[in-house]
């Protein structure tokens, strides 16, 4: 649903939150809410059930030149409420599946992400962003992650992973930071193509979203409470708000760190439309960034290390640029050439332009081990 709004030369991207019932997502929004110092707008709820959705607005950062406007969303879980879901999701840029960490909320997980992935083939466009937020994990008996990233796995789903406690506010603005960035991706492909509209969004306001519903849904499940719906605009925005910061975060370029003569090795950091592919390769980068990595360098130059066992990183000496564009026309053709290989051949693969960490840029191949060599290494 992302556009470019003429009226204020705004982007506005959507992030859905999504997960099945009392998983986490109206608490992940409050949260988030919170840091806003904004009230979180749910038109109705029934026993702490959203009916119709919660809703969130802010407008700040920049991309591309263009100031930012996040509209987050979460959805109602209940299976009754499933064609209004499927309107909400259909909607997205990015979305955050919040996964129930325990062992009864675990079985319901594989339904849900099983028809997300359904709803998410059939949306035209680039891919929408995928963040799974790993709720609950300070429940006693909370599922281990190795069996979370088993389950993904084995669904065909390559996604970043981030844990959390939504009550306490553990791991929302992570998650949150994740899924702008790969909205903005979104956004950049879009514009790369000529396909971003140049219009006021579809749906301006909660209100907006309300009628839309409504209308859609003919008068059914009519709950709702119509009552001070506003637009959180900048000026009403706590300075240091989880929010404010998050965007900003996920929009600015790679900051420089002091790594000495080793080069910084790309994380989600890397800038929007400098990994590829956008969406899969980025969740490749949030997942070796968890990991410790040491690089060693060869006589030639080449830098190489693992991550996790699973992940091999490379670096030719030469591919280091003192010029951004310079290094992107490298990671164009890089995309191209593994785009181009047969089929499989770049599955599992990721190439990233990121920050050396001393005021150049240096373009990294990574690629998943195989099988026997991830165990021995």
């Amino acid at each position: 649903m992302a556009v470019l709004d003429p009226r204020n030369d705004t982007i506005v991207i959507r992030v859905v939150y999504d997960g099945a019932p009392m998983a986490g997502k109206s608490t992940s929004v409050g949260a988030l809410g919170r840091g806003l110092g904004s009230a979180v707008y749910s038109p109705a709820e029934v026993s702490g059930r959203t009916l119709y959705f919660d809703w969130l607005d802010y407008t700040g950062g920049q991309f591309e030149g263009h100031r930012i406007r996040c509209q987050i969303i979460s959805v109602p879980g209940q299976a009754t409420l499933a064609p209004r879901r499927r309107r909400l999701l259909e909607s997205a840029d990015a979305i955050v599946f919040v996964g129930d960490s325990s062992p009864a909320g675990f079985i319901s997980d594989r339904g849900y992400l099983s028809g997300l992935s359904r709803v998410l083939e059939q949306i035209s466009g680039p891919p929408v962003g995928l963040v799974l937020q790993a709720n609950k994990r300070d429940h006693p008996h909370a599922i281990p992650m190795e069996q979370i990233h088993s389950m993904m796995e084995s669904m065909g789903l390559r996604v970043g992973v981030v844990e959390s406690v939504a009550r306490n506010g553990v791991g929302i603005r992570e998650a949150f930071v994740f899924a702008v960035r790969l909205a903005l991706e979104r956004v950049r492909e879009l514009m790369r193509t000529q396909q971003l509209p140049k219009a006021r969004p579809q749906v301006d306001s909660p209100q907006e979203l309300l009628t839309l519903l409504k209308k859609s849904e003919e008068g059914s499940l009519e709950y709702a409470a119509e009552a001070g719906l506003v637009h959180t605009r900048v000026s009403d925005v706590q300075p240091e708000s989880i929010v404010s910061e998050a965007i900003a975060q996920a929009a600015r370029d790679n900051e420089t760190v002091d790594s000495g003569h080793v080069p910084a090795t790309p994380d989600g950091r890397v800038e929007s439309g400098l990994v590829w592919p956008p969406v899969d390769g980025r969740a490749v980068l949030h997942e070796i960034a968890k990991a410790q990595m040491q690089l060693s360098c060869a006589e030639n130059g080449d830098w190489s290390g693992v991550a996790q066992g699973q992940w091999q990183i490379y670096s030719r000496a030469s591919d280091v640029f003192d010029d951004v564009n310079a290094g992107r026309m490298v990671l164009v053709e890089a995309a191209r050439n593994h785009a181009s290989a047969e089929r499989g051949k770049s599955d599992g693969r990721c190439v990233a332009l990121a920050s050396d960490g001393a005021g150049r840029y240096r373009l990294w191949q990574i690629t998943r081990m195989a099988a026997d060599t991830a165990v021995s290494a």
